[in-house]
C-alpha cells in the first residue's frame, strides 16, 4: 500500500512539474542584441535590447578606442537587474565628424551565466550637412550657394513643439527652392483659420533677404504661392500662421495656383493614411520659361523676384498605410511607394487635369534639381524605391 502511494504522488508531483513549465508562466531564455548595428554619423545614441527573466541581474561593458561610447551614468560600464522582461538601455555619443567610421563592442552578461558579444558602427558624418533631424521627409541639407535652411515648430494637440517644416531658402531668387513637412490627419483638421493669418517675413530670416508681401501680393499676375498649403496645417492658429511667412511663398501665376495646383494640393491631402505622408514641394528656377510666364517680377518693395519655370511635389508613403514603421527601418521596398508630380509653370487657364504625365520618379527629380531626397531610406532599397512612379498608386491614371 505505501509503495502505490508513493507511486501516486510521484506521479502527481510529475504532473504539477509539467504544468508549471508548460501550463504556466513561460520561462524566457535571456537575450541581448543592438537594435541597429549601422548608426548614422549624426545619431547622437544606440540602443540595445535586453530580455530576460525578471528579476535577472546584469551586467554591461562599452569597449571602444577613445571612449567615445558611454552609458547614461558617464561611464563604459553598467549593471541593474531586470524589473520586466524587456528592457532598453540607451549609449550616448556625439556626431563622428572624424572622416571614418568607428566601432564600439559592448559585452553583456546575464546572471543566469548568458554572454553576448555585440558591435555597433557609427558611420561618419558630413560635416558640410547644414542640419540634420531624424525625419524621413528631410532632404539633405548641405552648406553651399548661400542657402538658408530652417524649421519651424508650433502646436499641435497636446504637443507645444511640434514640427512644422523646414525650407531651404536661395536668397538670390528670395524664395525656398524647396518646403519639406509631414502630412497626417493630425496636422489637417483643427481650429487653425487662414482668415485669421497675415502674410509677412519669416523672423529666422532677415528682412531684407526675403519679399515683401506683407502689403500685398507679387505684382503682375502673380498670387502669393504656398509651398506648404495652408489647408495642410488646420491643427493650430500657430501652424498656420506660419505657412503664410514669405519664406513659405513663389510667384506663381494666378490660374496656375488656383486650379491645377490647388487640385493637387487637394489629392495629396487626400493621400493621408495612418502612417505618415512625406512631402517636399518644390520650386525650379532652373529650366526654359513657358511663353505664358514672365522671367520675373516684383514685390512691393520693387525687389526683383525671380518666377520658377517648374514646380513639384515629391511624395513618399507606406503601401498599406498602417505598418508603423519608421521609413529606416523598413527593408522591403515593395512596402513603400514614392513618386513626383513634376508641373510646368504656365497659364494653365481653367485645365485641372493631372495625368501621369505629369509624374516622375524620385531619381529623376534628383538628376533634375542636384538635391537628394528622401535620404532616411534604407540604403538596400534606396535606389528600388526612387526609381519608381506608378500614378496608378496615386489615383492617376
Amino acid at each position: 500500500m505505501r509503495r502505490f502511494f508513493a507511486i501516486v504522488l510521484s506521479f502527481v508531483a510529475a504532473i504539477a512539474f509539467v504544468g508549471c513549465e508548460n501550463g504556466g508562466e513561460a520561462v524566457i531564455t535571456s537575450d541581448a542584441y543592438v537594435k541597429s548595428d549601422e548608426i548614422r554619423g549624426d545619431s547622437k545614441n544606440c540602443a540595445v535590447v535586453l530580455r530576460a527573466q525578471q528579476g535577472t541581474s546584469y551586467s554591461m561593458e562599452i569597449i571602444a578606442e577613445d571612449n567615445w561610447a558611454k552609458f547614461s551614468n558617464k561611464e563604459s560600464r553598467t549593471e541593474g537587474a531586470m524589473d520586466s522582461t524587456d528592457k532598453v538601455v540607451f549609449i550616448y555619443f556625439d556626431k563622428n565628424a572624424s572622416g571614418e567610421s568607428r566601432t564600439a563592442e559592448v559585452v553583456v552578461t546575464f546572471s543566469d551565466g548568458k554572454r553576448f558579444d555585440l558591435s555597433f558602427t557609427q558611420h561618419s558624418y558630413d560635416s558640410s550637412i547644414a542640419f540634420s533631424r531624424e525625419w524621413a521627409e528631410l532632404p539633405v541639407c548641405k552648406e553651399e550657394k548661400n542657402y538658408i535652411f530652417n524649421s519651424h515648430y508650433g502646436t499641435m494637440g497636446t504637443k507645444s513643439n511640434a514640427r512644422n517644416y523646414t525650407y531651404c531658402f536661395d536668397p538670390s531668387v528670395r524664395a525656398s527652392l524647396w518646403v519639406a513637412y509631414p502630412l497626417h490627419k493630425s496636422y489637417t483638421s483643427g481650429e487653425g483659420n487662414r482668415n485669421n493669418s497675415s502674410f509677412g517675413y519669416d523672423p529666422k530670416v532677415d528682412d531684407e533677404l526675403q519679399a515683401n508681401l506683407g502689403r500685398g501680393s507679387y505684382n503682375g499676375w502673380y498670387d502669393r504661392g504656398h509651398q506648404l498649403p495652408a489647408a495642410d496645417r488646420k491643427c493650430s492658429q500657430q501652424m498656420m500662421d506660419q505657412t503664410f511667412y514669405a519664406t513659405n511663398m513663389t510667384p506663381q501665376q494666378y490660374n496656375f495656383n488656383q486650379n491645377k495646383w490647388g487640385v493637387l494640393e487637394g489629392r495629396v491631402r487626400n493621400m493621408v493614411c495612418n502612417d505618415t505622408l512625406y512631402v517636399v514641394t518644390g520650386a525650379y528656377f532652373g529650366g526654359q520659361h513657358h511663353s505664358s510666364i514672365d522671367s520675373k517680377t516684383t514685390d512691393k518693395s520693387g525687389n526683383n523676384c525671380p518666377t520658377p519655370t517648374h514646380y513639384y511635389k515629391a511624395l513618399l508613403r507606406t503601401k498599406k498605410g498602417n505598418i508603423g514603421k519608421r521609413i529606416d527601418e523598413i527593408t522591403d521596398a515593395s512596402e513603400l511607394r514614392a513618386i513626383v508630380f513634376w508641373f510646368e509653370h504656365q497659364n494653365t487657364g481653367d485645365d485641372t487635369t493631372i495625368t501621369s504625365a505629369d509624374c516622375i520618379s524620385v531619381a529623376d527629380l534628383e538628376e533634375i534639381t542636384g538635391f537628394t531626397f528622401f535620404p532616411m531610406l534604407n540604403d538596400s532599397i534606396e535606389a528600388e524605391v526612387k526609381s519608381t512612379k506608378v500614378a496608378s498608386e496615386w489615383g492617376v491614371n
